[in-house]
C-alpha cells in the first residue's frame, strides 16, 4: 500500500495502519482514497505499524493514526502488546511537528500516551454505529456543532480523567450505551486532535439500510470525508506558514 519515490517530502500525508496484518477491513483503504481525492496536492506514504520508525516523521507534513482491532486497555496487562507501538507513544508524546490526527485506537493511544485512564466497556462494544455528537465550539477541523459519527470501538476515555484536562481541550463528549465519553478533544498547545469515531467511516454497503436511514449515512460518510480533507488543509496550510 505504500507509496515509493515520494517526489515531495514537503507533501506527504504519512498513514499509520494499526489494523493486525491480513485482517479484512475496509478502514485503510477508506483513508487512502480520502487523502488521494482531495484535491490538496499530498503524497500518501502508508505503513504499517510493525514497520513505522520515528524517522519517517521526517519527510511527512502531517501523520493519520488509524484505528485497530486491538484495544489499548490491554496495554495494562500485555507488555508485549504495548511495545509494539512504542514508536508510536513515543510519536505521540515527544514530537511536536507535525500535525497528527489520531482516530479510535489512535484516540486511545494519544490519552495513554498522556498518562489517561483507557477503559473497556461491558458490553459487547459498539459496532458500525452511527451516532449524534454536540461540539461545543467548531474549529478548522470540525465546521458543524452537531454531527452523526460512526463509533466502532471497546475502549473509552472518561471526560473526568484529569490527565486529559492537563493536556487537552475535550470539544465533544456523548453518552453512548450507559457510558460517558470524549469524543473529540485537542491538545492545548500542539497540532493533535483526537477523534474517538471513524470519519473515514465504511463504505456504504456496509451500512444496512433497514439500521440507518440512507441520508444519515450518506450525511456521516460526507462529513466524515470532510474532516479528514480539512486535516490535510490544516497540514498544508503550517507548512506553507511555519510558526
Amino acid at each position: 500500500m505504500a507509496e515509493d519515490n515520494l517526489s515531495d517530502i514537503n507533501n506527504q500525508i504519512l498513514l499509520i495502519d494499526n489494523y493486525s496484518r491480513g485482517l479484512p477491513t475496509d478502514r485503510i483503504t477508506r483513508l487512502e482514497t480520502i487523502v488521494r481525492d482531495c484535491i490538496a496536492q499530498v503524497e500518501l506514504n502508508t505503513v504499517h505499524f510493525t514497520q513505522f520508525k520515528l524517522e519517517m516523521v521526517e519527510k511527512a507534513m502531517g501523520i493519520i493514526l488509524s484505528g485497530s482491532e486491538l484495544n489499548v486497555s490491554s496495554f495494562y496487562y500485555d507488555e508485549r502488546l504495548r511495545k509494539r507501538f512504542k514508536a508510536q507513544l513515543k510519536l505521540i508524546k515527544e514530537i511536536k511537528k507535525p500535525p497528527i490526527l489520531a482516530l479510535c485506537f489512535g484516540f486511545h493511544l494519544v490519552a495513554f500516551a498522556y498518562g489517561a485512564q483507557i477503559s473497556r466497556m461491558r458490553i459487547p462494544g459498539l459496532g458500525g454505529r452511527i451516532i449524534f455528537i454536540m461540539l461545543k465550539k467548531t474549529d478548522d477541523l470540525i465546521t458543524q456543532k452537531n454531527i452523526p459519527v460512526n463509533v466502532h470501538h471497546l475502549d473509552f476515555v472518561s471526560p473526568n480523567d484529569c490527565k486529559i484536562h492537563k493536556y487537552f481541550e475535550i470539544i465533544s463528549t456523548s453518552r453512548t450505551m450507559g457510558y460517558k465519553m470524549v469524543q473529540y478533544m485537542r491538545h492545548l498547545k500542539d497540532p493533535l486532535y483526537a477523534l474517538q469515531f471513524h470519519p473515514e467511516t465504511h463504505n456504504s454497503y456496509y451500512f444496512h439500510p433497514n439500521l440507518f436511514d440512507e441520508r444519515i449515512t450518506e450525511k456521516t460518510r460526507t462529513l466524515g470525508e470532510k474532516i479528514i480533507e480539512n486535516f490535510i488543509w490544516m497540514c498544508s496550510y503550517r507548512r506553507d506558514n511555519p510558526e
